[in-house]
């Protein structure tokens, strides 16, 4: 007889793994990985313990990913178009993950602990923290398994602690990372030209989460936020913008043209395999060039003050301006940006630490 049995889903916590085994004493620490939506904002996307599971909110359903990472997975991160999971355990061991079938494509492991992992808002890049640096990646296809199928697009270095968080800019030009040294740094993905990685210094604490605010044409801002409560407001000029306004866009190409042919003559091949680094971005919307000669400074201040409490998680809606602050105390609120006008709040439980919003 013949049996035919296929996961469907987890019996249990919906999130998380238990991180201590003080069971008895009623005081066991449970921790996780971050929480993402789909493309569609009807998938809820969660890890329990080496397993994904996936809540259907619009259904009401829940289903397991037929795959299974190492160790408890650490952080989760979706592709722009639902095609690619990309999955990380807490030892440093990752899983590229076919989403729509439930396939793994390739595994595997991390020279260091890897804190946070993002795509680029186009889908053609992969940013995960490695330790003090960040290192990006380019997305491989979904549509058949590689040998290599990882390729590095550079290292970025520059922060004097482990790196926390990692966030993109609208157009998938501009990275920036947080990092436990309470500073912010700010790099272009392309080599630009003239321009110097910027380090922002405004924190007591280490940094739990960076967004940048604008349009694909330009960035406005960028929101810093310490785990002791304190919301920095960022914005920038330039210097000197009638010289900014004058840039020779002649030797912008051949220098983009020169890098080209560097890439091909390192990788033995065209540019096929590796984008260009001129990008599909139009020139006079690039937000990395617009930062050239720009001078960054911290606007407003806010600061989440409950009762001493440290802020655990936090996440940003771009498009509805939404900020969710999750606090070690139990509470979480929405804020709304950029006036930090408080929503709503409410209260999990006491001692109920939000790891994850």
């Amino acid at each position: 007889m013949k049996f035919n049995y296929r996961l469907r889903r987890l019996c249990g916590a919906y999130y998380g793994y238990q991180a201590s085994t003080e069971i008895s004493s009623g005081d066991a620490q449970w921790s996780g990985s971050n929480l993402i939506y789909d493309s569609s904002g009807n998938l809820l996307l969660s890890s329990v313990s080496n397993r994904v599971q996936v809540l259907d909110l619009k259904t009401q359903t829940v289903r397991t990913l037929p795959i299974e990472a190492r160790s408890n997975i650490r952080s989760l991160a979706l592709s722009p178009d639902d095609t690619l999971l990309f999955v990380v355990d807490v030892k440093g061991y990752g899983m590229l993950v076919n989403f729509r079938r439930g396939i793994v494509l390739h595994r595997f492991g991390f020279k260091k602990k890897v804190r946070d992992v993002k795509f680029s808002p186009d889908g053609r890049y992969i940013a995960v923290s490695q330790g003090k640096h960040v290192q990006v990646w380019l997305t491989p296809s979904h549509m058949h398994k590689e040998f290599s199928p990882l390729v590095l697009h550079r290292t970025y270095t520059g922060q004097a602690d482990d790196v926390e968080c990692i966030c993109w800019s609208s157009d998938s030009s501009v990275i920036a990372a947080g990092s436990g040294d309470s500073t912010v740094r700010i790099w272009t993905l392309q080599t630009t030209r003239n321009y110097v990685p910027t380090t922002l210094s405004g924190h007591k604490t280490g940094i739990v989460g960076i967004f940048f605010m604008g349009t694909d044409s330009r960035m406005e801002k960028l929101y810093s936020i310490s785990r002791d409560g304190a919301l920095v407001t960022w914005g920038y000029s330039h210097e000197n913008a009638a010289n900014n306004a004058s840039n020779d866009l002649q030797q912008d190409e051949d220098m983009d043209a020169m890098g080209d042919e560097a890439v091909n003559f390192f990788t033995g091949g065209s540019s096929d395999l590796i984008p260009s680094l001129s990008g599909d971005t139009d020139r006079g919307t690039n937000q990395a060039r617009k930062l050239v000669d720009s001078v960054w400074r911290a606007e407003k201040r806010h600061y989440f003050d409950h009762d001493g409490a440290e802020v655990s998680s936090v996440s940003f809606c771009d498009s509805g301006q939404i900020l969710g602050v999750g606090l070690s105390s139990g509470i979480f609120a929405l804020y709304e940006m950029p006036s930090v006008a408080n929503i709503h709040s409410l209260s999990v439980g006491a001692r109920q630490s939000i790891k994850s919003c």
